[in-house]
């Protein structure tokens, strides 16, 4: 459950918490007898890869109902890729619909590096211990074919982003 504050523009106000597009609307509501109609809303209480998207698609008044919606269901790997699209300069319209196709591996680049040429090419015994998984990790790391976005964390079709 994601708690949010709805932090008025005006000091002559006081804002409210909510856990719903319902306890939203009613607070919006109250705040609007009185003559207040804009509010900033900040993220109070999470889980923290939710804190992390509610600071990457600053979640305002007008689409608070995307977030309770769409946006809190998403478990932390969706998050984070998510997070990884909007890094990359997609807005939330256009990153929705792709987050599933960032493909993460949860291991260093270099053990990436290792466990892909092993799993696509034969390499004989005696030249095994030759292969540096470092360098190859480092090259691919340079040609934006994989992205570290946090220590053992990385993004594997980075070039298709």
């Amino acid at each position: 459950m994601t708690v949010f504050f709805a932090q008025p523009y005006s000091t002559d106000h006081t804002g409210f918490y909510f856990e719903s597009t319902e306890q939203f609307e009613a607070g919006m509501e109250a705040l609007n007898n009185k003559g207040c109609e804009e509010v900033e809303i900040q993220f109070i209480d999470g889980d923290a890869s939710h804190a992390q998207l509610a600071q990457s698609v600053s979640i305002g008044q007008g689409d608070i109902d995307l977030w309770f919606d769409e946006l809190e269901e998403l478990d932390e790997q969706d998050t984070t890729r998510l997070c990884y699209l909007l890094d990359q300069g997609y807005n939330l319209d256009s990153a929705l619909p792709k987050y599933e196709d960032v493909c993460l591996h949860y291991d260093t680049a270099k053990d990436y590096a290792q466990e892909l040429i092993e799993e696509t090419t034969e390499i004989p015994e005696n030249l095994q211990c030759y292969i540096d998984y470092e360098a190859i990790a480092r090259d691919m790391e340079i040609n934006g074919e994989i992205v570290e976005i946090k220590r053992s964390l990385i993004v594997t079709n980075a070039h298709e982003f």
